[in-house]
């Protein structure tokens, strides 16, 4: 298992390695959590009480105490948000009814839900793997900028485009998962399975939606793109 304290020693290292400042941010404590509007398993408690973010300049990951973590987005509740890109788009932990913790997705302004890891450990480790891989191959003769932007296009994973399916198709499915959540929003919502699928995937809801918000399935994440005049 991929732990807090490995990834913060392995962020140590790299800001030992680099000319400008990493920041690492400290973790959240025991009253934090319990002041959090979302249930935290004691996995992602011990990760976020040993890292609440850090920074690979200029792009920042704010894993506790983001500052639009009290938007709703058009997310799915509940969800936990670490990171936005300035334009619209957030990166935000799916939470489980039961309050499990599991994908790491991104929802463009545009260009739909993107799946970017399993687990938030999982999202952290390829970030830091990435900065980790560009300190090694990249040098810093012509600044920060250029690290960051090699940053993006190496961290994003190329996947496939899932299928989409009105809801109105799909109430009455064997999935019971699929059928409640077919059930629950209007016939004209389009509904993409994120079971097991691999990081890089995408659901492109907006090729056919100029707005819309998010639901999601109890049992699994399952999500219907309600259409949205908002």
């Amino acid at each position: 298992m991929i732990s807090g304290d490995a990834l913060l020693k392995r962020l140590r290292a790299l800001a030992a390695r680099v000319p400008f400042d990493l920041a690492v941010q400290a973790g959240a404590t025991a009253a934090d959590f319990d002041r959090w509007p979302v249930p935290v398993p004691a996995e992602a408690r011990e990760l976020l009480g040993r890292l609440g973010g850090f920074a690979v300049p200029p792009v920042e990951f704010t894993l506790t105490g983001h500052p639009r973590q009290a938007g709703d987005h058009g997310l799915p509740h509940p969800h936990w948000l670490v990171t936005d890109d300035g334009g619209g788009g957030v990166t935000w932990v799916d939470i489980e009814a039961d309050g499990r913790w599991g994908q790491v997705l991104m929802q463009y302004r545009e260009g739909g839900l993107h799946v970017e890891a399993d687990s938030l450990t999982h999202w952290l480790d390829r970030l830091i793997g990435t900065a980790e891989e560009l300190v090694d191959e990249t040098g810093f003769e012509e600044g920060v900028q250029p690290y960051a932007d090699d940053f993006w296009d190496l961290l994003q994973l190329d996947g496939p485009d899932l299928p989409l399916h009105p809801a109105a198709e799909l109430r009455g499915s064997p999935d019971p998962v699929v059928a409640r959540l077919a059930e629950r929003v209007p016939g004209g919502a389009l509904i993409a399975d994120l079971r097991g699928v691999l990081p890089g995937s995408r659901a492109r809801f907006d090729r056919a939606l100029r707005r819309y918000r998010l639901d999601r399935a109890v049992g699994g994440p399952v999500f219907a793109a309600v259409p949205s005049d908002d």
